[in-house]
């Protein structure tokens, strides 16, 4: 067989994948066939309730994605048009692009190379060097805590709202907390890669009550009620639908197995690479759940063509956020740029088997032990 054929018959590896099961599929049956409208309502509630008391959490609201969680925080933060919104550089960029849509002012600090979390020195001396700081976002990137105690610390000292983009962390414990309770407010994300999802989707958890009522007014154009045009404040329709909270319960149903599956993907990619001394890989806590697995190489581009040349597809991680040049700014974040220039996500979907993983592993050391990456 030329080498041609056989690359081609090859099964494809994504690098993610969404994961539905016969619940979910009943799930979103009954409501169909139940008469609903299709909009927010009785079961959308339920699914907030479930997801607060998931997360220990007093109260929960959720949106149409991940993006408009953290703006909807932001609006209903009272913060003024000249503070600044702290970022840490290494993260989605939806992140960021929501501090320049509320019209706010970004900054962008640099994150730690043991954790990729926000870097309590980093945090420090800009501090410091910006006193316009009212809030920061700090990202658990990938699942990981990073040095969240010490970061809350430093936010508290210096009357800096501390906010959490737990979009990866579903699933992730603290001393015993669920990430996203440490601070005002948190945003999780229920897009397609997401440990469970609802399409598109977001929730916002805190145990602040004026807080709470202030977003739901938001979402619901400014109204305490629907069905009645009595507007108490600016709104915005940021609704989710019940449709959505009906797949969002029966996904909730299998997230013990779904967080089981991801440790069990984590462990054996760090079992099969982390001997190789090309590679880096940041472990996890035991409370800890990874989102993806991520990499750390100088070979990045060539190892993913190459993977791909096999039918596995591999991501790049974030951009320095920093370093693009639509946002204007000049942080050094030297951090968070290194390894933005090595970060590789690896097949992370919840249905990888065994033999996948070891098709992938073995493919790496492949490229490895004959040096592939050199050649041209």
């Amino acid at each position: 067989m030329k080498p041609g054929n056989y690359l081609k018959m090859l099964k494809k590896i994504n690098q993610i994948e969404p994961i539905f099961f016969k619940n979910d599929k009943d799930s979103l049956k009954k409501y169909i066939n139940s008469g609903s409208w299709f909009t927010e309502h009785k079961i959308n509630k339920k699914f907030e309730k479930k997801f607060a008391k998931l997360v220990g959490s007093k109260f929960a609201v959720t949106f149409p994605n991940g993006t408009l969680t953290l703006l909807g925080i932001l609006l209903a933060s009272d913060l003024k048009k000249n503070d600044t919104v702290l970022v840490p550089s290494l993260t989605m960029v939806a992140t960021a692009n929501v501090v320049i849509l509320s019209g706010l002012k970004l900054d962008f600090v640099d994150v730690s190379s043991k954790n990729l979390c926000v870097d309590p020195a980093a945090l420090k001396k800009k501090i410091k060097k910006n006193k316009s700081i009212k809030m920061l976002i700090y990202v658990n990137f990938n699942g990981r805590t990073g040095d969240l105690t010490q970061v809350k610390k430093i936010c508290k000292k210096n009357k800096i709202l501390l906010v959490e983009d737990s979009a990866h962390s579903i699933g992730s414990y603290f001393k015993k907390k669920h990430h996203g309770t440490f601070g005002l407010a948190s945003s999780f994300s229920f897009s397609m890669p997401k440990i469970i999802t609802t399409g598109q989707g977001g929730i916002v958890v805190t145990s602040d009550k004026k807080f709470y009522e202030k977003l739901k007014k938001l979402k619901n154009f400014g109204r305490d009620r629907d069905g009645e045009d009595n507007y108490k404040s600016l709104g915005f329709n940021f609704k989710f639908t019940d449709l959505q909270a009906s797949l969002g319960l029966s996904q909730l149903e299998t997230l013990k197995f779904r967080i089981k599956r991801k440790k069990f993907i984590f462990n054996l990619y760090q079992k099969e690479l982390s001997k190789l001394p090309n590679i880096k890989i940041l472990k996890f806590s035991n409370y800890e759940t990874p989102w993806f697995v991520d990499i750390f190489v100088d070979e990045k581009l060539a190892l993913i063509n190459y993977l791909k040349k096999h039918h596995i597809f591999c991501r790049e991680i974030y951009p320095s956020l920093n370093k693009l040049a639509f946002f204007n700014n000049r942080s050094q974040c030297p951090i968070s740029e290194q390894l933005s220039n090595k970060g590789i996500w690896l097949p992370s979907s919840v249905n990888l088997q065994k033999k996948d993983i070891l098709r992938v592993t073995k493919l790496i050391k492949n490229f490895y032990d004959k040096n592939l990456f050199k050649k041209k």
